[in-house]
């Protein structure tokens, strides 16, 4: 813990913090500009919301942290959000139930903003992977400064992200397994090259969202055409089974029905009290579940207390 948070405040000194409210980060002439300097202090209050710019590996980055009204005693659980491809940091509170949960049960929750509203999934060939950005580093980096400007609870941080920021989701359980705790790919697998390299630090829980109509990244897997071209996947329960293996689960996967068209699909008994399940969405298309925050929120508590 001590080393962990020598590191963090080393690292803290050396990001740039930007003007609290750069609207319209949308297009990468806005995430390449330059870093400004804040002018004002951001506001930690409840139901406040700060834009910070950092650089990373020669691009600047931005994401959008929002406090939880009322604000709670101690240390808030953290999601991080991923948009997908072609939607901006900005426009993803609206897209789902999160912040009314958020707000519900004190959780912070971070809205990271892609290179050209794409991410570098380590797979395709997005603009931002053909720009060579590092959306590990951003979200190291990201993760970094918001550790050490609010409360966080080190327990329970989580990544959640739909379609190409799904991909990207599951890239970052591969590589930053120390930092987080759970990550909720929605609308998108281990692409097949990254699944074969994949090699957590430490286990981390899955929470897999997929729609069994999915035209866009099928929930049977396979090779998609997304922006720059896609990549192929694995299906959803053979992501399930991967990730079983990599978090060392030693029961047999149990399925219920918590809803009418959904099947929760679960290993227990895995790793350091780690959780794997994937939520079949019968019928469901290529978009957030009308529950992702409930979701999040069923994650997040079923975590445990390890550090």
């Amino acid at each position: 813990m001590a080393s962990r948070r020598a590191r963090l405040a080393r690292h803290a000194g050396m990001l740039a913090l930007a003007g609290t409210l750069l609207a319209g980060c949308s297009s990468a002439a806005a995430l390449t500009a330059p870093v400004m300097h804040a002018t004002k202090h951001p506001s930690h209050a409840a139901g406040a919301s700060n834009t910070y710019t950092i650089q990373v590996g020669g691009f600047a980055r931005s994401f959008i942290v929002n406090v939880p009204n009322p604000l709670p005693k101690g240390p808030m659980p953290l999601v991080l959000m991923y948009n997908g491809a072609g939607g901006t940091a900005a426009g993803l509170p609206g897209q789902t139930n999160l912040p009314k949960i958020a707000d519900q049960h004190g959780i912070l929750t971070a809205y990271l903003q892609g290179y050209d509203n794409t991410w570098n999934e380590n797979a395709g060939n997005t603009p931002a992977h053909a720009a060579g950005v590092n959306d590990v580093s951003f979200t190291h980096d990201a993760l970094a400064y918001i550790e050490s400007h609010y409360p966080v609870n080190r327990s329970e941080i989580a990544a959640a992200g739909i379609s190409n920021g799904a991909l990207l989701v599951e890239d970052l359980g591969c590589k930053l397994a120390g930092e987080l705790d759970l990550i909720m790919p929605v609308e998108g697998e281990l692409p097949v090259s990254v699944s074969a390299t994949c090699k957590p630090s430490r286990p981390v829980s899955l929470l897999e969202v997929h729609g069994t109509a999915d035209s866009a990244i099928p929930y049977r897997g396979g090779r998609f055409y997304g922006v720059g071209g896609g990549t192929t996947v694995l299906s959803a329960p053979e992501n399930l089974a991967r990730w079983a293996s990599l978090d060392r689960c030693k029961t047999r996967a149990k399925s219920t029905r918590p809803a009418t068209n959904e099947v929760t699909t679960a290993y227990r008994n895995c790793a350091q009290s780690m959780r794997v399940e994937l939520v079949t969405v019968n019928g469901g298309t290529h978009t957030w579940p009308p529950n992702f925050g409930q979701l999040v929120w069923s994650g997040l508590s079923s975590l445990p207390k390890r550090r």
